[in-house]
């Protein structure tokens, strides 16, 4: 399968996918050399007063709480590395639920802020392997769909189960491709994200790759509240030509609910939703 950068439109390069037979990983054939221009322009939104759009974004702050809160339910507070933390949005919520978070990202403006204003300690590198393996041991590491994003995911997963304490939790979002939406859309699919998104890993795959690195799974699914606006997303950006030139109006987004109310019941108990929400547990021994 080819696509194009439908999302942002910053080239008119196509990208050839392929699906691994043995594990049904999508992956980007071909990942450029210099991934840096494809994520050119305003990637994470400030304001003009310097403080980012999240705030002012209660859809978002949402999303951020029910995560928070879904770790609660399962450790106890202590120390996070959020993996691609972005500016912040998820490491505020953490923070604000008893957690002792620090962050890896690769923006500067986004470790400034946090740092400045979160009070987060925060790693600038856009080698997160290498920026992980020094740090003491967590008792939670969070990747909020950045594992998609790295060259190799495998060597990823097995540096943050070693960092990970024994009975430590690691929380992933991830685009699913064995989602409804991928099988419907392919190309037009917007969580393909040509080419930012170089590797895409299904449940099975992350689970026994896990598995095999001492973590066992506690809890997946795809209708958590940020599974849901994907889903919405998804729907709306296969239903328009150009997305990238403007905002979606109101009667595609109208029809993108729809069609994510009327598909839930299909998608969530068998979890084919577009993105995919997975918790695992590092075995005490």
């Amino acid at each position: 399968m080819t696509a194009t950068d439908r999302n942002r439109e910053l080239t008119s390069e196509r990208f050839a996918y392929n699906r691994c037979t043995a594990c049904g990983s999508v992956f980007l054939c071909d990942v450029p050399d210099d991934l840096s221009r494809y994520y050119a322009g305003d990637y994470h939104g400030f304001g003009a007063d310097g403080t980012p759009e999240w705030q002012q974004n209660p859809t978002l702050l949402e999303v951020e709480r029910f995560r928070a809160q879904l770790l609660r339910k399962h450790v106890e507070p202590g120390s996070l590395i959020d993996i691609g933390a972005g500016a912040g949005a998820f490491a505020a919520a953490a923070v604000a639920v008893g957690f002792d978070v620090a962050a890896i990202e690769m923006d500067r403006r986004c470790c400034d802020y946090m740092r400045a204003s979160l009070g987060v300690e925060a790693v600038c590198s856009d080698d997160p392997i290498a920026a992980l393996r020094p740090m003491a041991p967590a008792r939670v590491i969070t990747m909020w769909h950045s594992l998609e994003h790295l060259r190799t995911p495998a060597e990823m997963l097995s540096a943050v189960a070693d960092r990970l304490e024994p009975g430590g939790v690691l929380a992933l979002g991830v685009p699913n491709p064995h989602s409804l939406q991928f099988r419907l859309l392919g190309k037009r699919w917007a969580h393909l994200d040509a080419p930012r998104h170089l590797c895409l890993m299904p449940e099975d795959a992350l689970v026994s790759r896990l598995q095999t690195l001492g973590l066992r799974r506690l809890a997946a699914m795809t209708g958590d509240p940020f599974g849901l606006i994907c889903s919405v997303h998804g729907w709306t950006y296969a239903l328009r030509r150009r997305p990238a030139r403007r905002e979606s109006p109101a009667s595609t987004i109208h029809a993108g609910r729809l069609l994510t109310r009327a598909l839930a019941p299909i998608e969530h108990p068998r979890r084919l939703g577009p993105a995919l929400t997975l918790l695992a547990v590092k075995d005490a021994g």
